[in-house]
């Protein structure tokens, strides 16, 4: 019998959202949303996160991915009802609305901990990109039109 630490399936999960390139906006719009849960509080972030996920831009799919995974990660954990891919923003909210002070404390700890992950990763994705990036540059490489190194 193997032993998998909580922490495994959330970073899992973050990865699986990732997009294959991450900007330097993008890694720094996920390492927001943490801070963000914490400050205005799950509900308020998560209505964040939907109003971002609604426009047309390609922040606006890493938020709507976002979103995804925090109904994911708290339906798996029964601390949202319902088919995670089929619930809509008033269904989470209002459900997140109805949770009393324990429930909501958990799935606030759960949403911190796996955007957390999401933005350990695109920092971890960010820099690889950006070395390699600069190892190009320093080989004597030109950047293909429409990229920057950074």
């Amino acid at each position: 019998m193997s032993v998998r630490r909580v922490d495994q399936g959330m970073a899992a999960a973050a990865a699986g959202l990732l997009p294959a390139k991450v900007s330097k906006e993008l890694r720094t719009r996920y390492r927001q949303l943490r801070i963000m849960t914490h400050t205005a509080g799950l509900a308020a972030t998560y209505a964040f996160i939907a109003a971002k996920a609604g426009e047309r831009s390609d922040l606006a799919v890493a938020y709507q991915r976002a979103g995804e995974g925090i109904r994911e990660r708290l339906t798996g954990l029964g601390l949202l009802s319902g088919d995670a891919k089929q619930m809509g923003v008033r269904e989470v909210l209002g459900q997140l609305g109805g949770m009393d002070a324990v429930q909501y404390a958990r799935a606030s700890a759960e949403a911190t901990a796996f955007t957390s992950w999401l933005a350990r990763l695109a920092d971890a994705m960010h820099q690889a990109e950006s070395e390699r990036a600069q190892e190009r540059i320093d080989a004597g490489e030109q950047e293909p039109a429409g990229e920057a190194a950074w």
